[in-house]
């Protein structure tokens, strides 16, 4: 389920859950009555100071028309869409916050079509251009259900967000290996990382978890494969065990390096159950994020050699 400050479309009846759920305001999520739109100068800097604090941290929402009390979604408290339309919203974020905030978008959304009772869902991103300054010249962020002046070590941080890495899994392959013996089938396992940012990345790590592994007869080996001690082998209950693999050589942007690569066996008696309940992750580790796989072990039910096993 998508987090409620990053879905893809807002309506009333969800604005309406909302307010049933008392759903309460966080770091992604603020509440504000319909007056807090106003042509008044105080309620414009307002408007500037929290959309940019927004921005300055890891972005959410700002629901116009929506009153809180103990920072709990409480009531409706509409706006009048003639006099304040989404164009004129549109117009105070982009002209009182320096820079401009990519990707920002306003969904506009009415009990009833009526523009008379309009609310303002505006969803705005962590800013790659960080950080943006608001009407009144500083610098705000988020902090908790407030937006905050920043430190001006906070200030200067942000302007590295633009330039890092973002890694992701670079997909996996599994496979039966010909080194089968007449009790186990051997298959092998492979994945790498992709780095499509543009900072170069030194810490990053893989882990593989296999789960439902109970009679399973499920073993590992690496030394066939060349591969070096940055390979750990943990049983975390009987029933899952996870392979963890630290990268050992910095990406560079664009570059594609394969740093998990290790044999596993199964028991060929009831291989068919075997297949059937062994679930696979990939998980991606590093600093700036995550990046998750999955699978199952049934996708290899059509291989030949192990259909011929289970029906003989």
């Amino acid at each position: 389920m998508k987090e409620l400050h990053k879905l893809d479309n807002y309506d009333f009846d969800t604005l309406k859950s909302f307010i049933n759920n008392s759903i309460e305001e966080s770091q992604y999520i603020e509440f504000k009555s319909g007056e807090a739109l106003s042509k008044k100068d105080a309620h414009k800097k307002e408007i500037s100071k929290d959309v940019s604090a927004f921005a300055n941290s890891d972005g959410g929402i700002i629901i116009y028309g929506i009153s809180e009390k103990n920072h709990k979604a409480d009531s409706f408290s509409f706006i009048d869409g003639n006099t304040f339309n989404k164009e004129w919203l549109e117009q105070i974020i982009s002209s009182t916050i320096n820079r401009n905030i990519p990707d920002l978008k306003i969904y506009p959304v009415r009990k009833s079509g009526n523009l008379k009772e309009t609310l303002y869902v505006v969803q705005i991103p962590s800013s790659i251009e960080a950080p943006h300054m608001c009407r009144e010249k500083r610098f705000y962020r988020r902090a908790q259900f407030e937006s905050v002046i920043m430190e001006e070590y906070e200030i200067r941080q942000l302007y590295g967000r633009k330039v890092k890495s973002d890694l992701f899994l670079r997909g996996f392959s599994i496979g039966l290996d010909e080194s089968n013996d007449d009790d186990k089938f051997c298959f092998k396992c492979e994945t790498g990382v992709i780095n499509e940012g543009e900072k170069l990345e030194k810490d990053y790590k893989i882990n593989v978890y296999f789960s439902n592994i109970e009679n399973t007869g499920l073993s590992f080996s690496w030394k066939k494969n060349g591969l070096t001690d940055n390979y750990h082998h943990t049983l975390m209950t009987n029933d899952e065990v996870k392979i963890s693999a630290i990268g050992i050589s910095t990406i560079y942007p664009n570059e594609v390096i394969d740093i998990l690569r290790f044999n596993f066996f199964l028991k060929k008696q009831n291989i068919l159950d075997s297949l059937k309940k062994i679930k696979i992750v990939f998980r991606l580790y590093y600093p700036s994020g995550e990046d998750i796989l999955e699978t199952e072990m049934i996708t290899f039910l059509d291989d030949k050699e192990i259909k011929a096993c289970y029906l003989k």
